[in-house]
């Protein structure tokens, strides 16, 4: 999309004045869009003058639009050496776009040569930006991150984030309606005590992350744009991890490889955020990356993309989180295709079982979600057994002591919200002055943390006893 919108401009100009010609027809078709058209004439003109510069500009031009990129290099090529400089800059979009930034960088560098040759030409502030943007792939590119991916689907842009299928333990997606205004998508963590969501665009389209405390009778208070601790032109999709710390969002900046990426930050105990850290690659692209949210209790991660997806739509990848960060080798072979997600079946372990993967997901999918309770027996949660399927019920349980365990499991759930509750307030207080609450947080998180850890062990054990 980003080269068909500057294709159409740049072609208008250089139009612009031009005497009629046989490439003229061509010329209006490509700028009203008919590519298919405009090609077979194309052909025909640089079949007949290969070493036209114009011709080979547009014939390149039209196969770029048409998502022909790998055949539109030779033609451009062609045109950047007879001195067309928006040749130039179409070869370094492709390279950028094919994650070839050494590549991009020669082609940039050959634009802005031929825009300093001609004085009356100004030097476009899209140099400068696509020269970051390739800096930034040649970095993103050294720290590749190993991700296995179990499947993908396409699905709606205007709400992808229904297919995002979360147990009760990693908190609750909503449109908004009914909660607060001028909201899009809500994000509701496991503990209940605060919100965060994605604001309606403005009128210049730009959204940010709102948020908001709730109150015990579910009202809420404090509704203010999150200060994420970095500079953007938009920040959205926000997601908070369980340890009510780490937080995962997109924005749309000078720290984009292009169009929003996904970022990482850290809250401190007054409530600020840390620098946010570019999350890399894969989950990032030239292209539009989205929300990134893992449920530690399924252990399932979905993040999402217009990465080569149709106009109005995104792609949900499906992934399995993992605790410690696993680069590909900077030098291997298929560090491109990795990086661009070329094949999902690349990134899986031979040896792994994702069959049971896909069919926990498809549990998550019909379980019921709410994560309330009016007693025990009819107390919803999602924990997934060995073979795949997902418990919700205590009525699942085969196993009489592995009901009994999945009791204390919902005790420890239960000694987690406490804990969450009493953290909220406190830090509510902290960030009101309030400084002498300090080591009880701090204290507060200690608990949180081992009680997690309890938790952790005490699955472990239902699932043990089950099998």
């Amino acid at each position: 999309m980003r080269i068909k919108i500057y294709m159409a401009s740049v072609a208008l100009m250089l139009c612009v004045g031009a005497a009629a010609g046989p490439l003229d027809a061509p010329k209006r078709l490509f700028l009203d869009g008919e590519y298919e058209q405009a090609l077979p004439a194309l052909e025909a003109l640089h079949k007949k003058s290969p070493r036209d510069g114009n011709t080979a500009y547009y014939l390149g031009a039209t196969l770029a639009a048409m998502d022909r990129g790998s055949e539109a290099v030779a033609p451009l090529k062609v045109a950047e050496g007879r001195g067309v400089a928006d040749a130039s800059r179409l070869l370094a979009e492709l390279a950028l776009e094919q994650y070839r930034p050494e590549d991009a960088s020669a082609h940039l560098d050959r634009w802005e040569t031929a825009l300093r040759k001609n004085r009356k030409a100004e030097i476009p502030d899209a140099l400068e930006e696509m020269q970051t943007r390739a800096v930034a792939m040649r970095n993103m590119m050294e720290r590749v991150e190993r991700v296995e991916i179990i499947d993908s689907l396409t699905v709606d842009a205007s709400d992808f984030f229904r297919h995002y299928r979360l147990s009760p333990g990693a908190g609750r997606l909503s449109d908004g309606a009914g909660s607060v205004d001028d909201a899009w998508l809500v994000y509701t963590p496991e503990c209940g005590r605060e919100m965060f969501w994605t604001s309606m665009p403005d009128s210049a389209g730009s959204v940010a992350i709102m948020s908001a405390a709730i109150l015990d009778d579910g009202t809420v208070e404090g509704v203010s744009q999150l200060k994420t601790g970095m500079e953007a032109d938009a920040t959205a999709f926000p997601f908070l991890m369980p340890d009510g710390v780490t937080l995962y969002f997109a924005a749309k900046g000078p720290e984009s490889l292009g169009g929003y990426d996904i970022f990482m930050t850290r809250r401190t105990d007054d409530g600020s955020f840390l620098q946010p850290q570019n999350v890399g690659m894969p989950y990032n692209s030239p292209a539009n990356d989205y929300m990134l949210a893992i449920d530690e209790g399924a252990g399932i991660g979905w993040w999402a993309t217009d990465r080569n997806a149709p106009e109005g739509k995104v792609t949900i990848y499906e992934f399995v989180p993992s605790q410690m960060r696993v680069n590909v080798e900077p030098d291997a072979p298929d560090l491109a295709a990795r990086a661009r997600i070329l094949s999902i079946a690349a990134t899986q372990d031979p040896d792994k079982d994702y069959d049971a993967l896909r069919r926990r997901v498809n549990e998550l999918a019909r379980a019921d979600g709410t994560g309330t309770s009016a007693g025990e027996e009819t107390r919803t949660f999602a924990i997934a057994m060995a073979d795949g399927r997902v418990y919700t019920r205590l009525a699942d349980f085969g196993n009489a002591e592995a009901r009994r365990a999945m009791e204390s499991v919902l005790g420890i759930d239960d000694e987690i919200a406490a804990i969450c509750a009493d953290l909220e307030t406190l830090r509510d207080k902290f960030r009101n002055g309030n400084t002498s609450v300090a080591p009880r947080i701090r204290g507060l998180e200690s608990e949180l943390e081992k009680a997690r850890t309890r938790r952790r062990s005490a699955a472990n054990k239902v699932v043990r006893l089950e099998r």
